[in-house]
């Protein structure tokens, strides 16, 4: 993927795309002037657009001069912006310190539109390409074994690639955790901090994204990434799970607390999610060896259709609590536990404290045999 589509795709996930505002204490006072060449110029202009929710918003234009080159001044507050280019081609910047250098050919509006003298740019680029020169080839070659395993029928194999795509990206976490601290905190933060997940990461995603609220307050995208800092820190490890309130098949209303005194996976799936039914098996195993110790599965289905729902149940022999309010990702649960896919699960102790997230294949057994393990010991 291209640096400017991990841009734009970063932007997306946040839920906004870029905004600017008057109260930003960053905003140029001198200016910072965007320049270039135009080889094979198209019909058109050139023009300068801020992000919003659903749009982008053109803020001014840009006439390209006879000798096809273009510079402009910009005096608006720091933030993400775009440079679109005769409506063939648009560049994701930040404008924040430094001037910049955009170049255009209108015969290859395919390629990488990468700004030049952007440190903040600079930065992204090289973050990215140190961490995927580290885990690029092994993690195709792992996708490529679960892809054959997946083939062949071979369930194990297929078992021991995940198990092994798990481990590289935890590792993968802790690398680009470390790269991130050596970098000073400025825009690009917040294009880096999007990679680390709210699980392993979260103490870390959360400091860096109040770090940027306050050095660049009113810039509403970043602003949200601490709306959802504070929603992770409300599911994160340690804390008591949130209740849930939904009703079972049968129209009953069951709740995660009515649970208390058992340990609980906490299980976010659906009938239409391949991943989800090709990890039931594995929450099936773990289900039926640890049932008698006092483990049981809360499952929350984000389907639409109760007949859907039910008949997954039974194809998948689901023996336990499953509730729906068949709401899809707009579901009750799934907002307070800011679930954004599935699967998603946590496992609760008995108490109902969060202990582990997100446990694939074996890892749920393995959490589960270390729990039963040390209560033994107490």
């Amino acid at each position: 993927m291209s640096l400017m589509k991990n841009i734009i795709a970063v932007l997306l996930i946040v839920g906004v795309m870029v905004s600017c505002s008057d109260s930003n204490s960053q905003g140029q006072k001198e200016g910072i002037t965007i320049s270039g060449t135009i080889l094979n110029p198209a019909s058109g202009v050139i023009t300068v657009e801020k992000m919003l929710r659903d749009r982008a918003e053109p803020i001014d234009t840009i006439y390209v001069e006879n000798d096809n080159t273009y510079k402009y001044m910009f005096t608006g507050p720091s933030g993400y912006y775009r440079v679109n280019f005769f409506n063939a081609q648009a560049s994701t910047v930040i404008l924040d310190q430094d001037n910049l250098i955009i170049n255009f050919d209108g015969t290859n509006t395919q390629g990488n539109l990468m700004p030049e003298g952007s440190r903040e740019m600079n930065q992204i680029e090289a973050f990215y390409a140190s961490v995927n020169e580290k885990f690029g080839p092994k993690e195709q070659e792992i996708n490529a074994a679960f892809v054959a395993a997946n083939q062949a029928g071979d369930v194990a194999k297929a078992d021991e690639s995940r198990d092994e795509y798990m481990a590289m990206l935890k590792e993968k976490q802790s690398y680009s955790a470390e790269l991130i601290k050596t970098y000073d905190v400025n825009l690009a933060t917040f294009q880096l901090v999007s990679t680390l997940d709210n699980d392993s990461q979260l103490g870390l995603k959360d400091s860096l994204a109040q770090e940027l609220n306050k050095k660049y307050p009113g810039l509403f995208y970043i602003e949200d990434l601490v709306a959802q800092m504070e929603k992770a820190r409300t599911t994160a490890v340690g804390v008591t799970a949130p209740e849930i309130t939904l009703p079972n098949p049968d129209g009953e209303i069951v709740t995660l607390s009515s649970l208390k005194g058992s340990v609980v996976l906490v299980d976010f799936w659906a009938q239409w999610c391949k991943p989800c039914r090709m990890e039931n098996p594995n929450v099936v195993k773990a289900f039926n060896k640890y049932k008698d110790k006092g483990f049981t599965v809360y499952g929350v289905s984000l389907d639409r259709t109760k007949d859907k729902w039910v008949q997954a149940i039974e194809e998948d022999n689901l023996t336990w609590t499953h509730v729906s309010d068949l709401q899809y990702f707009n579901s009750v649960a799934a907002q307070t536990y800011g679930v954004q896919s599935i699967p998603f699960s946590i496992l609760l102790d008995r108490e109902g404290k969060i202990i582990a997230k997100n446990l694939r294949g074996k890892a749920l057994e393995d959490a589960l045999e270390e729990f039963y393990t040390a209560e033994a010991r107490m």
